[in-house]
């Protein structure tokens, strides 16, 4: 055998041991965001009926109602997340324009024809179906935006290039999603978006000029309506309106302390028998940390930290930016959302009313994320070296 053919067959079997290696971090990355969510989901399940047992009993005489329900969504989001993770991301490409509008078109129908409950519209009833189109916005701002942004790649240099499709997009989604009114969800939407932006070609002096305005948007919009004021108080000083806009905090911190190091014992919570409102939606790490104490709740911070890591680890191996955005953008979303609706159950940040990815009762969310899990998946299927 000829030195030529002796070097060649020795690429060859280099370029074989690499993709092989390649594989096996990406079938890693792959599997531990499946396991993670897995878990969540499970967890859910189980907080979600103990959490939900009281108030549907009250509601519609059947303990079970919200379980029930729950799991028809994790049934349906299964299905979202296994046809999301084969479906290779590219073609997103295409459908990225038509998703955005679809979910304009959703978020315009919830101000005509939505369901007001709590003071806000953010519901749509059709064919007996109640879903919130608010959520679909998340996931189809990522893609549009990282779709967007990748064709403008060599143009962003230029501001009217960067802050023109920006205002088409984000500047929509946040208008609509506003006049419902719900600032928590606009401020998830953000970060998503600024993540995507974050990772794109954008100039960092862009970035940081959105950043800034971001920051003061937010505020400004925060002390703009005497509820999203009266919440900021309480979350400065929840005791000193006990029986008003602090009872949720304090009863979240009852909750958490009566559940200890162990907790009190799975479906024992105390908390769920209507002294803590919205139990099974945006106060289920309470009721969680409360049946299985400070370890509980420990092992779902971990669990959201882990999504975190892998799903940036995904994204700086993506194949190429549009993969990265979004990656990006998803990692973002899910990660942030879930460090808003923890913090504001700690009390360390102010309550927005969100839920908790995978595991606070709602089907729309649930079905969503499980595709948006899906989604990044499959982009971690396809991920490189990310020294490259």
């Amino acid at each position: 055998m000829t030195t030529a053919n002796v070097t060649s067959l020795a690429k060859v079997r280099a370029a074989a041991r690499e993709k092989a290696e390649r594989l096996r971090i990406n079938n890693r990355m792959s599997t531990v965001l499946l396991v993670v969510v897995v878990v969540l989901i499970v967890i859910g399940l189980g907080a979600t009926q103990s959490a939900s047992s009281a108030i549907a009993l009250d509601r519609v005489e059947d303990r079970f109602y919200f379980f029930k329900r729950q799991l028809m969504g994790v049934g349906i989001g299964t299905l979202a997340l296994l046809v999301t993770s084969r479906l290779n991301y590219q073609h997103y490409r295409k459908l990225a324009v038509p998703g955005f509008l679809l979910t304009i078109v959703a978020l315009i129908s919830v101000l005509v024809v939505g369901d007001t409950a709590g003071g806000a519209t953010r519901w749509v009833e059709m064919a007996g179906i109640r879903f919130q189109p608010s959520e679909l916005a998340k996931i189809s701002l990522v893609i549009v935006l990282a779709f967007i942004l990748e064709r403008k790649r060599h143009l962003l240099g230029k501001f009217s290039h960067f802050v023109v499709p920006l205002l088409a997009t984000v500047g929509v989604v946040a208008a609509l999603i506003m006049k419902q009114p719900d600032l928590g969800t606009m401020i998830i939407i953000g970060a998503a978006a600024m993540a995507v932006i974050a990772v794109s070609d954008t100039p960092f002096r862009y970035v940081l000029l959105l950043a800034l305005v971001a920051v003061v948007a937010t505020t400004f919009l925060a002390f703009g309506a005497d509820y999203r004021e009266s919440r900021i108080e309480s979350f400065l000083d929840p005791f000193a309106d006990q029986q008003g806009g602090g009872w949720q905090v304090i009863q979240g911190y009852y909750a958490l302390a009566n559940g200890g190091i162990l907790g009190v014992g799975l479906g024992a919570s105390r908390a769920r028998w209507f002294y803590l409102p919205n139990a099974h939606t945006d106060f289920i790490f309470a009721i969680i940390g409360e049946e299985t104490g400070f370890v509980g709740g420990l092992t779902i911070i971990a669990l959201f930290i882990v999504i975190a890591v892998t799903g940036w680890i995904v994204a700086a191996r993506a194949p190429d930016s549009f993969g990265r955005m979004i990656a990006a953008g998803l990692t973002a979303w899910i990660s942030f959302q879930a460090l808003v609706n923890i913090g504001g159950v700690l009390g360390v940040l102010p309550i927005t009313g969100i839920a908790l990815p995978f595991v606070s009762y709602g089907m729309t969310a649930l079905i969503v994320s499980m595709a948006s899990l899906g989604i990044l998946v499959n982009i971690a299927q396809a991920g490189v070296d990310a020294r490259r």
